[in-house]
């Protein structure tokens, strides 16, 4: 990178870690965590698997839900924020290219996200007992790739926005596709399919989304590898290798698109 993109990361870091809205929901996140953390901790009596089965599952549920509303508040105004203030044409003509702005705006509000993670997942440990934080620990990395993920959605969004409240607007909406509404469609298919659509299908379909990769990854690493069968379902799901991948293609995918996109803007408003 450039001189110019890494003060333009470095700028973005301390920008995101001052934003109010993020600040807010990390210090949320942390307090629910640390509540649960504690909780579980509690009723686990110090024992591992009885923290793993209390605290693991809760907090994975607690952080699908918060960690993609940071990483989208985080990137929602990335580009079109630049644009609505006019300073997106001065920041081009200066000696970096678009795709050095992409990247470098990825990276800056990525480090941020990455300091929410570990307040919230840290606070949780803090609270955690001895025998519990190891589980907590191996939650962190795949907690930072659901936000990661995100956060390249938020940036893509951000992108093709013409305006700022539009964008805002749109991330609401994808996080509430995403998060909420789609395992409840996969679930509507099923049941309007009356067996049609196999549960290998629906499996799949369930880990396209990086919400459902995260849920399903954490319930396997978590509750072991019959957590599925346990529940009297028999699928087959992506390998370690293969969710690597899937992790890959969300994370670079929407930010090479967006540095492809921006690259072709003629017009900056």
């Amino acid at each position: 990178m450039s001189r110019v993109a890494r003060a333009l990361m470095w700028h973005e870091l301390l920008e995101r870690t001052r934003d109010r809205w993020v600040l807010v929901v990390s210090v949320l996140f942390a307090a629910m965590a640390s509540a649960v953390s504690a909780y579980g901790s509690a009723g686990g009596h110090g024992e591992a698997a009885a923290g793993a089965a209390l605290t693991g599952p809760s907090l994975v549920t607690l952080a699908s839900l918060f960690v993609p509303l940071v990483a989208l508040v985080l990137s929602h105004d990335a580009i079109v924020g630049e644009r609505e203030r006019n300073t997106l044409g001065l920041l081009l003509s200066m000696p970096v290219s678009r795709t050095e702005v992409v990247f470098a705006k990825f990276i800056g509000r990525g480090a941020a996200l990455a300091l929410s993670v570990a307040l919230g997942m840290g606070t949780a440990i803090a609270f955690a007992g001895s025998a519990q934080r190891s589980v907590l620990i191996s939650l962190m990395l795949p907690t930072l790739l659901l936000g990661l993920a995100f956060l390249a959605i938020g940036l893509l969004l951000s992108t093709l926005a013409p305006r700022q409240s539009v964008a805002a607007s749109m991330v609401v909406v994808v996080w509430f596709g995403l998060v909420f509404f789609y395992d409840l469609g996969l679930l509507g298919l099923l049941v309007a399919s009356d067996g049609g659509v196999s549960e290998n299908t629906i499996a799949h379909l369930v880990v396209a989304n990086p919400a459902g990769l995260y849920r399903v990854a954490m319930m396997q690493s978590l509750l072991g590898g019959q957590a599925l069968s346990d529940l009297g379902l028999s699928v087959e799901l992506p390998s370690v290798a293969q969710r690597a991948l899937i992790w890959a293609a969300w994370v670079i995918g929407p930010t090479l698109l967006s540095a492809l996109i921006l690259a072709r803007k003629r017009v900056l408003r």
